[in-house]
């Protein structure tokens, strides 16, 4: 007896979308909804039905694209959890607004203290911390507020001088900052 022989056509991967988590990326750092998916292979052979070979369930981070499978123990602790996209809604414009009235700085910024603009470059930062050193530094300054003002010069352009810490303070503040637009002749 002879067995016909089974050609495979094509592999495809289906979403099959369940819900939202809200949830800590492990790649860019945001807190923000988690699109969940149950994902599934399926091949489909000549003369034979699809068939499904793998299934998995798998989150994908709304800010970086980047998708997570998640393990099998922790599925039902995500079934759990899962949201709507009206709750998502609801739950992301409360944080926000409860973040803008938590938001507020106690004293004044780093960029009051260099008194520079938040757009300033790195450039005009350095700038003003070396003219407020000058006149600040302990050495020479005769007012007994120099050392302290001195250390906040110095915590104020650590801080606006390195990218990632720049950002993250930015974001304490409420302060987003978008990526340039690509102009006609960098195309």
């Amino acid at each position: 007896m002879v067995l016909p022989l089974i050609y495979g056509l094509g592999a495809k991967d289906f979403l099959d979308p369940l819900g939202y988590v809200i949830m800590t990326c492990q790649r860019c750092g945001n807190d923000a909804p988690f699109a969940v998916f149950q994902a599934k292979r399926k091949v489909t052979f000549y003369a034979v039905p699809t068939i499904s070979l793998k299934e998995q369930m798998v989150v994908e981070c709304r800010s970086c694209e980047q998708r997570f499978s998640v393990p099998p123990g922790m599925r039902q602790d995500f079934m759990d959890h899962l949201l709507g996209e009206e709750e998502v809604a609801t739950r992301i414009r409360g944080s926000i607004s409860a973040s803008r009235a938590v938001a507020k700085p106690k004293g004044p910024t780093f960029y009051q203290i260099l008194q520079v603009d938040v757009a300033a470059d790195p450039e005009v930062i350095e700038a003003a911390f070396r003219r407020l050193a000058l006149k600040y530094h302990p050495d020479r300054s005769s007012d007994p507020e120099a050392p302290a003002k001195m250390r906040l010069l110095l915590e104020a352009k650590a801080v606006l001088s390195d990218p990632a810490q720049r950002m993250a303070y930015d974001r304490s503040l409420g302060i987003v900052r978008r990526p340039p637009a690509i102009r006609a002749d960098e195309i």
